[in-house]
């Protein structure tokens, strides 16, 4: 949509004047959202595409000098390509560190993004020992950009650094199944916080169970982990039962056993 542009001639191709300069009900049309097609956290996501536009501006090795633009990423990541071929830290780099800006500041004035808190882990003079990253949305966005870049003729070195996505399909798949199951059976009545130690610990708990899938799954078709990576694994089988499974156990269209409230922006 040309909302997300400030350039006429090129009115596609997003860059951070143009996010700066959206609106609210321009956003809400750019994204196709309605009564009757809603988005979860509209203005959450609305303010989370204005900080987009300042870390654009404040990132140009990744996003450019002259118009900062997520494009530009493409070009960070083919200077850093060698005979075809880049280390996916290049690419984390670049979102983790270029898109910093993003995440919402918690009441310390400190941006975790997907970094939560679970006490049990606490090691007395430890600073962060009891922290927790996720970082879904990051590596989810890491995951979807490997086709691009595939096709454009770049492969990627060491991808088994990245994790299973710790979110509400992965982890009520083995919510459904009775893989795991909360000490409270009540706890699935309520809506739990996002960052309640329930919820991160079911996430954990996924995170470290879509690995033992994976491994089951290449040892059943006798594949190894270059074969089958754990990013076919989540895209072709456990994100797909998740849903089906939650189709059958919810008829009337609950996508997973959890309830989380977020704002979307996080997780």
């Amino acid at each position: 949509m040309e909302f997300f542009s400030s350039d006429v001639a090129l009115p596609h191709r997003v860059n951070s004047h143009g996010l700066l300069a959206m609106t609210l009900k321009q956003f809400a049309a750019g994204f196709q959202a309605t009564e009757r097609n809603p988005i979860v956290g509209l203005e959450s996501r609305f303010e989370l595409m204005k900080r987009l536009a300042k870390a654009l501006d404040a990132n140009p090795q990744y996003f450019g000098h002259e118009v900062c633009r997520p494009g530009n990423i493409v070009d960070y990541v083919l200077k850093h390509a060698q005979h075809g071929r880049v280390n996916l830290r290049v690419l984390w780099k670049a979102i983790i560190e270029g898109l910093e800006m993003i995440w919402p500041e918690n009441v310390s004035g400190v941006r975790r993004g997907d970094v939560w808190v679970y006490s049990p882990l606490k090691k007395v003079g430890q600073p962060g020992s009891d922290l927790v990253p996720f970082h879904k949305l990051s590596q989810w966005l890491t995951y979807s950009l490997l086709e691009p870049f595939q096709e454009l003729g770049i492969q990627f070195d060491d991808l088994n650094l990245l994790t299973g996505l710790a979110e509400y399909r992965n982890g009520g798949l083995f919510i459904d199944f009775e893989v795991i199951y909360p000490k409270k059976p009540e706890t699935l009545l309520i809506e739990s916080d996002v960052g309640s130690e329930f919820i991160v610990e079911m996430r954990a708990l996924t995170v470290m169970l879509l690995d033992k899938v994976a491994e089951e799954v290449r040892k059943k078709l006798g594949l190894t982990e270059a074969q089958l990576p754990l990013a076919c694994v989540l895209q072709g089988g456990t994100w797909a039962a998740g849903r089906a499974i939650a189709a059958q156990k919810r008829p009337e269209g609950a996508p997973a056993p959890i309830k989380v409230r977020s704002s979307g922006t996080v997780f």
